[in-house]
């Protein structure tokens, strides 16, 4: 997500920066600001598991288990608070059997509450930046609000000026191997559209101090445009060549309905799944050493990034079609879960 285009395409990113954002301060004034509006939609409720796959991934025993909870949150109230531990329902199901894991719930958002801010004990507006994904992003909830037990995020002009909307965890809640499952679709795709629901290394600790992409990304679900694929990607450092690498894979959608989208990971693998099935596994290269590895950076905690973003030309997403726009980004709901 991070990075994407050659130079030739950094330059015209440049130039189209200018000519969408020439008098834009780096500040939204919340007052001019257009609001994204949602238009009727009908849930089909389809793919809607909330339980934790019971599948392994590519490791093969205890992934974290007691490791995740206490370092990974560092901020205390923000993970594992009463209303977010685990109840016997989402504990995953045949605890018995040694093959199956046991999964305890830490950390879920059903975007349901009478404010249309999502909850800022979790999450904070994604800041704009220098990189496709956030060139664009807006420093208004107008772009990214919740409303009837759903978040939206928008991908939108007006007059002359592109906002798109995208929130995170940073800071405020980040976690160590587990499960993670998102239930979203595209409710808007317009040509130039680029959603992503993906993990970066929390600034701060020991390991992420060091750039990126050394320090590591896991996307776990990048559209672009009206495409019938997703993207599921690991990025790290090749250190034999001297450079930025990743590895990734492509999986079918329907792109009308809701998907159910997830990461399973520990300390031999990131696995990617879609509603359910495991569509490519990344392992690492020597489990068990605890020495930071280029090749296998996914040894830290992570934090969450919901992100609707726009390309343009000379991007991976391609031009933007003003006439399609505004590009919806729906999710229902999110969901963490660790080993007991």
């Amino acid at each position: 997500m991070k990075k994407r285009s050659l130079l030739i395409a950094a330059i015209a990113l440049t130039f189209s920066s200018f000519t969408f954002c020439s008098s834009d301060t780096g500040d939204d004034d919340e007052n001019n600001v257009p609001m994204g509006t949602v238009p009727q939609n009908n849930d089909s409720g389809k793919n809607n598991d909330k339980n934790p796959d019971n599948v392994t991934g590519g490791g093969t025993t205890n992934p974290g288990g007691g490791s995740g909870n206490g370092g990974n949150t560092g901020s205390g109230g923000d993970n594992g608070s009463g209303d977010n531990s685990g109840s016997g329902d989402n504990n995953g199901s045949d605890s018995g059997s040694s093959s199956i894991p046991t999964w305890q719930l830490v950390f879920e958002d059903d975007f349901e509450g009478d404010s249309s801010t999502p909850d800022p004990k979790y999450w904070s507006l994604a800041k704009k930046g220098d990189d496709t994904w956030n060139r664009y992003m807006s420093e208004s909830y107008n772009q990214a609000y919740q409303k009837d037990g759903y978040l939206y995020l928008f991908g939108m002009e007006s007059d002359g000026k592109y906002y798109c909307g995208g929130i995170e965890t940073v800071e405020k809640y980040y976690f160590k191997y587990g499960q993670l499952k998102c239930r979203a679709r595209f409710l808007r795709h317009p040509q130039g559209n680029h959603t992503g629901i993906w993990m970066m290394p929390q600034p701060g600790l020991s390991v992420p101090t060091q750039k990126w992409p050394k320090s590591g990304e896991i996307d776990i679900m990048e559209h672009l445009n009206s495409d019938d694929i997703v993207y599921e990607t690991v990025h790290f450092w090749n250190e034999t060549e001297n450079s930025d690498d990743k590895q990734d894979k492509t999986a079918s959608i329907d792109i009308e309905e809701f998907n159910t989208y997830g990461v399973i990971w520990d300390e031999e693998s990131v696995s990617f799944t879609v509603n359910g099935d495991v569509k490519f596994t990344y392992k690492n290269e020597n489990p068990g050493n605890e020495n930071f590895s280029y090749q296998y950076p996914f040894t830290e905690p992570f934090y969450i990034i919901l992100s609707q973003s726009l390309g343009g030309e000379g991007t991976w997403e391609g031009p933007i079609n003003n006439s399609q726009l505004p590009a919806i980004f729906q999710i229902d709901w999110i969901k963490v879960w660790q080993k007991n």
